[in-house]
């Protein structure tokens, strides 16, 4: 059985990441077909069993824990600020901001129940923008508000703030430690506390959000202690096994919190990198997970009756649709850019 070292394999290509962000950002879509169908007392078969997790929690988990790891990576090889950031925000925002224009320029006025005049004379449409700027606003005039889970124009966005912070945290964390690992321990030792406190008096308050900075934090020490963490088959196999016995228990923080993250590495690193080529040319997820929530909610204003998984096939070959679109309107001329900019270097 394959054992190996996550630090002869951390800074490799070969892995399967890309396929397993795509696949989460599926799941994500599987996952909120129930309350955009149905409501939002509605949940996908694990939250109806844990009252808590969803497969949408679990996808978010799958990238902020792999954030963190290749954020602390980034940090690394880049460890200017300017540079750093410039990166993070290049990679974030382009497609963010497109997708917010054209739900509010496009998607808004074809879906609102207000004429276009009325639309468009609305600051609400305009406050809609902010959403480039990850302030969180949630509504347009007039859209969407007659469907089960009400007015939400795109549920998913909330993550993005948050990842934001945790790359400002992080870049700070290694700024104060450089990733050493004594420094690291002694940094994480007011991490902890924090979460303690946090379970012992504020759980489950907001517990999308803290789940998915402690998964980022998680990803993060895998990086600083890469060169003891090992990939073992048996013990990827074994991670999986006791994961989904805690969930049946419905012990799902601490499946997500002890568990969840080697079986993401085990599953990432561990097994061969059969899927390295997925996703290389296009990659997607991103895009994708822009896409869905907004999507989904159209098809249910124009298709009330669609059962749950008709919402969530169609939504998903659109949301690739539009991934595509991203990659072609945005994310290529990015990259030739760049590329131009380095030859004249």
């Amino acid at each position: 059985m394959t054992s190996l070292k996550l630090s002869d394999v951390a800074e490799s290509r070969v892995n399967n990441l890309n396929l397993m962000r795509f696949v989460a950002a599926i799941f994500v879509i599987i996952s909120h077909c129930y309350s955009v169908v149905l409501g939002s007392d509605a949940g996908d078969f694990v939250y109806r069993h844990t009252k808590q997790l969803t497969f949408g929690g679990m996808s978010v988990g799958l990238f902020f824990v792999f954030g963190g790891f290749l954020i602390a990576r980034s940090c690394e090889h880049h460890s200017d600020a300017k540079t750093f950031f410039k990166q993070r925000v290049s990679r974030l925002f382009p497609e963010l901001i497109f997708v917010v224009s054209a739900s509010a320029l496009v998607l808004g006025p074809l879906v609102s129940t207000l004429a276009p005049g009325e639309y468009f004379t609305n600051p609400q449409t305009y406050r809609y923008f902010l959403n480039s700027f990850l302030i969180m606003v949630h509504e347009l005039p007039g859209v969407f508000t007659n469907n089960p889970l009400g007015n939400t124009v795109n549920a998913s966005l909330w993550t993005l703030p948050v990842e934001f912070c945790c790359y400002i945290l992080c870049f700070i964390g290694f700024k104060l430690t450089r990733f050493n690992q004594k420094r690291f321990i002694l940094a994480s030792v007011p991490v902890v506390a924090l979460i303690v406190l946090y379970v012992w008096k504020f759980s489950p308050q907001q517990l999308s959000v803290v789940r998915a900075v402690v998964l980022f934090y998680i990803g993060v020490a895998f990086w600083v202690f890469r060169d003891k963490i090992r990939i073992h088959t048996a013990a990827g196999i074994v991670a999986t096994a006791a994961f989904c016995v805690l969930l049946y228990a419905k012990l799902d923080v601490l499946a997500m919190m002890l568990l969840f993250p080697y079986v993401c590495f085990w599953l990432g690193y561990g097994t061969g990198g059969r899927f390295s080529n997925f996703g290389k040319k296009f990659e997607l997820s991103y895009g994708i997970y822009l896409w869905a929530f907004p999507i989904q909610q159209t098809l249910v204003q124009l298709f009330p009756t669609w059962p749950i998984y008709g919402n969530a096939v169609c939504a998903a070959l659109l949301a690739i649709c539009g991934a595509f679109l991203n990659y072609a309107v945005i994310v290529r001329p990015l990259k030739k850019n760049i590329r131009q900019k380095q030859t004249l270097r």
